[in-house]
Order: C-alpha cells, then structure tokens, then sequence
C-alpha cells in the first residue's frame, strides 16, 4: 500500500513538473515575439528620424511632427507611444515629397521608404506570430489542470496585439515571476516540512523518555518469575509440613 501511494505521489510532481515547464515555455514563447516586435517598432522609429534628418534640407520642414528617440526605450509604452508619432512622420513626409519633386527623387528618401514599407509588412506577420503565442499560452494555462495553479504560480494571462476603434495599435507589457512565485511556496514547503519533523521527532523523544522511566519503575521479567518461583516453594513448603503434623501425632 505504501508503495501504491509512493508510486502516485511520484507520478503527480512528474505531472506537475512537466506542466509547470510547459506553462514557462510557453510564456517564453510570448516574451520572445513580443520582443521581435518592439524590435521591428525600435528600426522603425530610427527609420522615420532618419526620413525626417533628410526632409528638414526642404521648405516646411517645420511643419512635421517633433520626436525625440530614445535609445534606451524599454517598456512597450514608449514604443507604442514612438510607433504612433511615426505614422504621423510618414504621411507629413509623403506630403512633402509630393510638393518637393526632388525631395522624392532623392535615393536615401526613396531608400527609407522602401525600408519603412518592408518594416512594416515585417511588423504585420511578427503580429500574427505573436497572437498565435498568445492565444496557445492562454488556452493552456485556463485549461484543467492548468488552471488550478497558474495564477498562483506567476502566470497571468497575455494580452493580444490590438487595434482599437481608433485605429490605433495597442499591446500591453506582459510579466512573469519566472519562477519566484514556485521558489517562494516550494521554501514556504520546505519550512513547514521541517517545522513538523522537528515536532515529530519532540513528540517521540518525549515519548521514549515515558516508556523509559516507566520501564524503570516496573519489575523485570525474570524477578517477577523468581518471585513466582519462591512463592510456588514456600507453598509447597507449608502444604508437605501440614501434611506430616498428623503422621507425627500418631
């Protein structure tokens, strides 16, 4: 039986084990497409200061849209927030080129627009890859037996790369715990187990010591026995002397 029950128990953390890795694929998975995307958005952005660097050597160059880039853009805020400002960039340029013929048929302008057109294409298809992580990540971990852990373990669920009913594209950071959450509970385990071996093993010295001393204050076996022996002679002793009192007195 103890075996049966060790076999399971064995079987339900390999079980676990396996889901639990699944799950940090998976959300891998997430974070790394995501990544190639504010990758694409980042090459996106330098492409634009660099179509506005060339469209200020013509007239109303004043006129286009000011940002600043950041080199050290991190969160997916501020490249949503850059992306947007390029759009802006784009058509204020187009614009500019059509009223500046030699603006258009300048190589470096008609260079960065072929880029910007490609990036953006590459944008497009590394959104479909990323929503196809997404929706296999949030399948899987609102899934039996998924779902009974997965919150509690540092798993929330991923956002989708949107467009909203203005058009514009929005995607939300997405954070795991990578694992601290586990950390946290398997030490939380951990202390409890030892907490409780500790009061185990008190409970049996204290147990021990009570047989000990009870041990202690009881006969042993074997003086018992020669008590019971010495009884046993000292009535046999009495009986045969009773025994030969009325022989004597004939």
């Amino acid at each position: 039986m103890e075996f049966i029950f060790l076999l399971v128990l064995v079987a339900l953390v390999v079980a676990f084990v396996v889901m639990y890795n699944g799950l940090q694929r998976l959300a891998n998975g997430v974070k790394r497409t995501k990544a190639n995307i504010m990758a694409s958005m980042k090459k996106r952005v330098d492409l634009a200061q660099r179509l506005v660097d060339i469209a200020k050597s013509y007239g109303e160059h004043e006129k286009l849209t000011q940002f600043t880039v950041s080199a050290n853009m991190t969160s997916i805020g501020e490249v949503m927030a850059a992306s947007r400002n390029v759009d802006q960039v784009i058509g204020q340029v187009s614009s500019l080129a059509m009223a500046y013929p030699e603006l258009k048929a300048n190589t470096a302008y008609q260079q960065l627009m072929d880029q910007l057109h490609g990036i953006e294409t590459d944008i497009q298809e590394r959104r479909e890859i990323y929503n196809g992580a997404v929706s296999e990540y949030n399948s899987t971990r609102s899934s039996l037996p998924q779902a009974l852990f997965s919150a509690s373990l540092g798993f929330p669920e991923a956002p989708y790369y949107e467009v909203d009913e203005n058009g514009l594209d929005q995607l939300a950071d997405f954070k795991t715990d990578d694992g601290a959450m586990l950390r946290d509970q398997l030490q939380r385990m951990g202390t409890r187990v030892a907490d409780a071996s500790i009061s185990a093993g008190r409970q049996i010295e204290s147990r021990l010591t009570e047989l000990r001393e009870k041990n202690r204050n009881q006969p042993s076996s074997d003086k018992v026995f020669d008590q019971k022996v010495q009884d046993a002679d000292d009535t046999k002793t009495i009986e045969q002397s009773d025994n030969e009192k009325p022989q004597s007195a004939l």
